[in-house]
């Protein structure tokens, strides 16, 4: 009796503690917002794309930006879409445990992606550009989030 007992507690201990790697919520767009995001149109004229986009399954909430504006507060598996001037610009994340940050040239008519990640234990979030393929192949698997 005692052994089913301990192994109840056990399996109840593991269910809450996986209650807390849970994925972060934060707020998303339209389903209409998403679908379109995801059919990679073109940048209106003059003006070139960047996805940043998350593809962990888990971790905290990150703050996307370009130079001091905020672009959006990303969860796992989710992205936004910004569209940019010509020139080089300030990327930047900024999690619970500090921000990061590279510069990255723009030019009309490119679409460029940007992951983001704040694996557990990391001392600040991780921002990178990274090839269209597996850009678009983050951006397909989530959801795009409120701007």
């Amino acid at each position: 009796m005692f052994q089913v007992y301990r192994g109840a507690l056990g399996t109840l201990a593991m269910i809450v503690g996986l209650g807390g790697c849970a994925a972060t919520e934060v707020a998303t767009a339209s389903p209409g917002q998403d679908i379109a995001g995801k059919q990679f149109n073109p940048a209106p004229a003059g003006l070139g794309a960047v996805y940043f986009y998350y593809p962990a399954t888990v971790g905290p909430a990150i703050n996307v930006g370009v130079g001091p504006q905020m672009v959006s507060q990303l969860g796992p598996m989710t992205w936004a879409r910004v569209e940019l001037g010509p020139g080089w610009h300030v990327l930047r994340c900024r999690g619970p445990n500090g921000g990061g940050s590279f510069s990255m040239p723009v030019s009309p008519g490119d679409m460029r992606f940007v992951e983001v990640q704040e694996p557990v234990g990391a001392p600040a979030c991780g921002i990178q550009e990274t090839p269209p393929g597996p850009g678009r192949a983050g951006v397909m698997a989530g959801t795009r989030a409120a701007q």
